[in-house]
C-alpha cells in the first residue's frame, strides 16, 4: 500500500546518493548538514529503503551499525522509518560490514543495511545497502532510492522488529576456515574502531599469538583514525612489530571490511600485493581462473597472475563494482588496492578484513619464511601512496570527464577509461579517478624505479593544475 497523501517530502542533499552507497554528514558535528543525516533524514531513508524493498518483493531485512558516537541515534531513526513500511526487521546491533553480510546469509535474509561511516572522517556516516544478500546496491538502485525519498510517497504497513546477537556465529564461521601450520605472532590494530570488538578473539582462536594495539573500542579514536590507507596511521604498528618481534602487523578500517598489512620489519605492503599472494594457491586449484582487481592496482599483479596461470581482470574501484564483476565472471578471488579483499574460494565472496588477515597469516605460516622474503621474489615496481586532492562533489565527475578528454588528446589509447584515467607508459602508469565517497580525486603512480614514478607523478601534477576546481595540495604524499 502506498501513502499518496504524504506531506511535502523532506529535502535530502543529492550529494549523499553516490555510485554504490550513501554517504553524508551528521548535524551534531556539521551544523550545515541539516539536509543530510538528521533524525528526520534517517527516518525518510528508512521509509525509502522499505518502499524499495516492497518494490523488489523483499519482506525481511537485517540492519547493523558501527560504533561511532552518533551511530545508535542514526540506527534508531532509520529503524523507526523502516518498520512503518511494513517490512520485518532483524537488528543485530553493533557490527562490522562483514558481520552484516554474514547475517544476510546466516539468516537467509536477502536485504541488508549497514549504517557506517566506513573510513570517512569523524562526522560522516552512511548506508551500505543490499537487496541481494552480499551483493551491495549499484547506481541504478541508488538512483531509485533517491527518487523514492524525494517523492515522499512511501509504502505503509506495520512491520516487526527483533534484536539478535550474531557475534558468536560470525566468529565461529571465520575461525573454522583457518588452519595455520605454525603459530605466528601478529600485531593487530583496529584503531579503536568497530573491529576492536572482534579481531583479537578471531586471531587467538585461529591459533595465532596476538599483540593487541588500540584494541579497546572507543568512538573518539584517541590514538589514530582507523584507516589503513593513511600513511600517518602506520607508524604505531611498525613500532609495535619491531618491539614485539612480530611476524606481521595487521590493521583494519572503521567497519572492518578493509585490511592493512605490514611485514616483520614494519614496512607497509599494499593490498594489491596481498591479493597477489592469496591468489596463488587458489589459481593452483583453479587454473586459468579470472582474478578481478581495481584500476589502482600494481602492474606486478598482472604479471604475477599470468605467471601463476590466471587471467587478470581490471575493473572499477568500489566494493560493489568488484563484487558484481566477481559474480559475473565467477572469479574465485578479487581485491582492491585500498584493502578490500574478496574470497569466493572457501568463503562467501564478500570483503572481510579480518578474514583476509587470517588467510594471509595462514599463507605466511605455511610458507615458513617471512612475508618480506616471499614478496622479494615477485615482480617489483615503485608505487606511490594513494594520494587525495580536493575536488567538490558537485563538479568532480564533470572535471574528470574533461581530464579524460584532455589526456586522450595527449596520450591516445594509452589512456584506460575503465574508471577515471589510467595512463600506461613504457616504464609505469599514472591514475586519476573521482572518489566515490568523498569530495576529492584519487591519484596513484607507479614506475619501474623511483625516477620513473616521480616523473609520471610530476607530469600529472603539472597537467591537473589547468583545472581551477582541483585543489593544489596533494594529501598523503
Amino acid at each position: 500500500m502506498s501513502d499518496a497523501t504524504s506531506p511535502a517530502p523532506l529535502r535530502l542533499a543529492p550529494t549523499m546518493f553516490r555510485e554504490y552507497d550513501l554517504r553524508g554528514r551528521v548535524p551534531e558535528i556539521f551544523p550545515d548538514a541539516a539536509d543530510e543525516l538528521s533524525d528526520e533524514g534517517m527516518r525518510t531513508l528508512g521509509k525509502a529503503f522499505g518502499t524499495l524493498m516492497k518494490e523488489r518483493e523483499r519482506q525481511r531485512v537485517v540492519v547493523a551499525h558501527d560504533l561511532r558516537t552518533y551511530s545508535p541515534r542514526l540506527a534508531a531513526c532509520f529503524l523507526e522509518g523502516l518498520v512503518t513500511t511494513g517490512v520485518d526487521v532483524t537488528d543485530i546491533g553493533l557490527g562490522l560490514s562483514p558481520t552484516l553480510y554474514f547475517a544476510t546469509l546466516h539468516l537467509d535474509c536477502p536485504a541488508g543495511v549497514m549504517i557506517t561511516a566506513s573510513h570517512n572522517p569523524q562526522g560522516w556516516s552512511g548506508l551500505k545497502m543490499s537487496l541481494d544478500y552480499v551483493q551491495t546496491m549499484l547506481r541504478p538502485d541508488i538512483e531509485r532510492l533517491q527518487a523514492i525519498a524525494e517523492s515522499g510517497h512511501f509504502a505503509t504497513g506495520q512491520g516487526t522488529l527483533q534484536h539478535v546477537d550474531l557475534r558468536a556465529a560470525y566468529l565461529d564461521d571465520l575461525v573454522k576456515r583457518v588452519a595455520p601450520r605454525r603459530r605466528l605472532k601478529v600485531v593487530l590494530d583496529p584503531g579503536n574502531g568497530t573491529a576492536a570488538a572482534f579481531c583479537v578473539e578471531a586471531f587467538e582462536r585461529a591459533g595465532f599469538d596476538v599483540v593487541p594495539l588500540f584494541c579497546e573500542p572507543d568512538p573518539t579514536f584517541p590514538n589514530h583514525f582507523p584507516n589503513p590507507s593513511e600513511v600517518a596511521a602506520r607508524q604505531a604498528v611498525a613500532e609495535a612489530v619491531e618491539a614485539s618481534g612480530a611476524d606481521l602487523g595487521l590493521s583494519f578500517d572503521g567497519d572492518g571490511d578493509r585490511l592493512g598489512v605490514q611485514d616483520h620489519t614494519g614496512a607497509f605492503v599494499n593490498a594489491d600485493r596481498v591479493l597477489m599472494l592469496l591468489a596463488r594457491p587458489i589459481l593452483a586449484r583453479h587454473p586459468g581462473a579470472p582474478v578481478v582487481f581495481d584500476v589502482k592496482c600494481t602492474q606486478a599483479l598482472f604479471d604475477d597472475i599470468r605467471a601463476h596461470g590466471g587471467t587478470p581482470v581490471m575493473w572499477k574501484t568500489g566494493h560493489s563494482w568488484i563484487k558484481a564483476k566477481m559474480r559475473e565472471l565467477e572469479a574465485p578471488i578479487a581485491g582492491e588496492r585500498s584493502g578490500h579483499l574478496f574470497l569466493r574460494d572457501g568463503f562467501h565472496g564478500y570483503d572481510d578484513g579480518i578474514f583476509a588477515g587470517l588467510k594471509l597469516a595462514e599463507y605466511v605460516a605455511g610458507e615458513g619464511r617471512p612475508l618480506r622474503d616471499i614478496l622479494a621474489e615477485a615482480p617489483q615496481y615503485v608505487t606511490s601512496p594513494e594520494i587525495h586532492v580536493d575536488c567538490a562533489d558537485a563538479v568532480k565527475y564533470r572535471v574528470m570527464d574533461e581530464v579524460v578528454a584532455a589526456f586522450q588528446q595527449v596520450w591516445g589509447d594509452r589512456v584506460d577509461t575503465t574508471n577515471g584515467a589510467r595512463v600506461t607508459f613504457d616504464d609505469g602508469f599514472g591514475l586519476v579517478r573521482p572518489s566515490s565517497n568523498l569530495p576529492e580525486l584519487v591519484l596513484v603512480f607507479e614506475g619501474r624505479d623511483e625516477a620513473a614514478m616521480r616523473r609520471i607523478k610530476e607530469d600529472f601534477r603539472e597537467r591537473l593544475a589547468a583545472w581551477p576546481a582541483i585543489g593544489r595540495t596533494w594529501h598523503n604524499e
